[in-house]
């Protein structure tokens, strides 16, 4: 796609940060994701080679035999990280036809709190497959880069609202941020008519990096569903469900799927989550009366689920529908209990 012809709005983070044009930028921002909720996010700061350098990796893993692959399967993983094979994961409850490896902070399990804090399950360490032993190293600074860019939009977002640019941030003493590498390989639709079915994303926000040339991706409007295909060196930017909760529904977490690629092609992509602490309620956002006046509600998840404020709430409750294998390995109990 060409940069003069865009589906979705492009925002440029360094007029956010440094203008010129600043104020009108953060207007702008606000504007767009009020009534989109997708934008292509420009001058981010992420080398185009690193970007390449991610896809190149995903590439390689994804052609390793499987047994490689299961090498990190998460169907060995409490914390749902590592590979998931084709069809593993549910979107509404139906197959989803991607493979993916999915990497939370990598850090130790917790072991304390887990009564009143169930979530915290998710805590724990990621599993790094042997035959790409470069892909830890690639992966955290990823990870680090792009949770600097999350919270520099948040800053902004929170501009906007007329709150002061730190106004999320106690939320995020200890981020949960998560990711994934995925391949969505092309058929002719009889294993599943979704790539990834429609559905919001339980974080804040959310940063896509598509691979050139690739397409699927669609989101929905008034209008019905549009295409946003890839921008060379710009990241597809969504709001998350926590951030549509904390402004009652004036900024939209807009929903949007994949669809399968043609038979003979294959589409590559890295998905980065913003997410707050898991013990962190996330700050509720009292907004000036003009905007308050458009302000809907936050209502419902896609699955008529409630979105919680309550960070570990609302994102354990899509691992357990995502991954139901898992789940009933390792937290049966636990995902009945919290409905």
């Amino acid at each position: 796609m060409s940069t003069q012809d865009p589906s979705l709005p492009i925002i440029s983070l360094r007029k956010l940060v440094h203008g010129p044009d600043r104020a009108e930028e953060i207007a702008r921002l606000r504007q767009v994701t009020h009534e989109i909720g997708f934008f292509y996010l420009a001058d981010h700061g992420i080398p185009l080679s690193f970007q390449h350098e991610m896809i190149d990796m995903a590439k390689e893993f994804f052609a390793l035999p499987k047994e490689q692959k299961y090498e990190i399967s998460n169907l060995d993983n409490p914390h749902y990280r590592g590979y998931a094979e084709l069809g593993d994961e549910r979107t509404q409850g139906l197959v989803d036809w991607r493979e993916q490896i999915d990497f939370g902070f990598d850090g130790p399990a917790e072991t304390e709190g887990l009564d009143t804090n169930p979530w915290r399950i998710l805590w724990g360490p990621n599993p790094w497959p042997s035959a790409i032993p470069r892909m830890k190293d690639l992966v955290t600074r990823w990870q680090e880069d792009l949770g600097a860019v999350g919270m520099t939009l948040l800053h902004a977002w929170a501009e906007s609202l007329d709150q002061e640019p730190e106004f999320f941030d106690a939320a995020f003493e200890k981020p949960y941020p998560t990711m994934k590498l995925a391949h969505y390989p092309g058929h002719d639709g009889s294993e599943s008519g979704q790539g990834v079915g429609a559905h919001h994303d339980s974080g804040v926000l959310t940063l896509l990096l598509l691979e050139d040339g690739s397409s699927g991706l669609q989101v929905e409007t008034a209008e019905g569903w549009i295409d946003a295909d890839p921008i060379t060196d710009h990241f597809v930017v969504n709001i998350g469900e926590l951030l549509e909760a904390a402004t009652d529904g004036y900024l939209k977490a807009t929903p949007h799927r994949v669809l399968p690629p043609e038979p003979g092609t294959s589409r590559y992509s890295v998905p980065f989550f913003l997410a707050p602490d898991l013990d962190a309620r996330f700050p509720r956002v009292e907004l000036p009366p003009e905007l308050a006046a458009d302000a809907p509600g936050a209502g419902a998840d896609l699955s008529d689920q409630e979105i919680f404020d309550l960070c570990g709430r609302n994102t354990i409750k899509s691992r357990f529908r995502a991954h139901p294998e898992t789940t009933a390995r390792y937290h049966a109990e636990l995902a009945a209990s919290l409905g």
